[in-house]
């Protein structure tokens, strides 16, 4: 009772990012089949996602990859910023 009591004052960025989505576990293993053990393990730092949970998130909760890393804890300070995409030149062939 306690730990669940600390866990509400304390909210991980990942549970935070998950509500400001307006989303319950239950939903987010409707939508994209993640149980919602493994979401707690995630959200308390006892696990971090595999790449493909993570793209599924990132699509889900519409954010960047890049501020998924870093919800989860990951330095992402040496890793650029998306560039724009460009149309491409003749020249590329």
């Amino acid at each position: 009772m306690i730990e669940e009591d600390l866990q509400e004052k304390e909210k991980s960025p990942l549970r935070l990012l998950r509500e400001q989505a307006g989303l319950t576990r239950p939903q987010v293993k409707e939508k994209i089949g993640i149980s919602e053990r493994r979401q707690a393990d995630w959200e308390l730092g006892k696990a971090l996602p595999n790449a493909e949970n993570i793209l599924a998130m990132a699509n889900l909760y519409q954010v960047s990859l890049k501020t998924m890393f870093e919800v989860l804890g990951l330095d992402v300070t040496k890793i650029p910023d998306d560039l724009p995409s460009r149309e491409p030149s003749p020249n590329d062939n």
